[in-house]
């Protein structure tokens, strides 16, 4: 075999093979379940039968719902407080993005429209809750960044004090320390003071989210 049959054996044997691979990554690419309802806005909870609607929804139609490579259907179920709830096994196209149109019933329960709107009730108190635990941060850290300030003033009067004690004589340099010694002081305690709040603020409302997140 002459040098140049030989590279273009080994060309086509590379082309070959990244086709191959390219071909493998093309068919295990993500695909998409478009979901489009009327009404126009509903709620959407994937992978479960008996989804919990007092929790976020994964998906708020009309959307895109992604779907791993390899899965020939996804479980859906639809919310909408007026409709009745509907759950329902979908039937994805093998390799392009799946289409789907759901009409829900409009709920004539009255039990079921309560029971819904209990649902959307507990629902917002979780995501209330959840605000609550994100904002006990702001406390949390001005009670941790008063806490250093305190300590360092404790620290800066008790070397002001220490300085006064090795003093041997009443003189300007000993009223000097008795005036940054008590500044300090003050400071340390008002710091303190405002750690404590602050943590007790903090602790009330992280209590507050965690009550309202069940």
């Amino acid at each position: 075999m002459t040098f140049k049959n030989a590279s273009l054996a080994i060309f086509v044997l590379l082309l070959t093979f990244y086709a191959n691979v390219f071909a493998q990554q093309d068919s295990a690419k993500t695909r998409y379940l478009q979901v489009s309802t009327n009404p126009s806005t509903v709620d959407l909870y994937t992978g479960t039968i008996s989804p919990d609607f007092a929790s976020r929804p994964d998906y708020v139609s009309p959307a895109f719902i992604p779907v791993p490579a390899g899965k020939d259907s996804v479980m859906v179920s639809f919310f909408h407080p007026d409709y009745a709830d509907t759950t329902i096994n979908i039937a994805l196209a093998p390799n392009d993005t799946s289409f789907i149109i759901v009409a829900l019933r409009q709920s004539v329960d009255d039990d079921e429209i309560a029971m819904n709107q209990d649902f959307l009730k507990h629902r917002n108190r979780r995501i209330l809750g959840g605000y609550f635990k994100w904002a006990s941060i702001v406390p949390f850290t001005i009670s941790g960044i008063s806490a250093i300030v305190s300590l360092y003033n404790i620290s800066k009067a008790k070397d002001h004090k220490k300085a006064m004690e090795n003093t041997r004589f009443l003189n300007e340099r000993y009223d000097a320390h008795m005036r940054d010694f008590t500044d300090h002081r003050g400071s340390a305690k008002t710091a303190k003071t405002v750690s404590g709040i602050f943590l007790a603020t903090g602790l009330a409302v992280l209590t507050a989210g965690f009550v309202l997140s069940f």
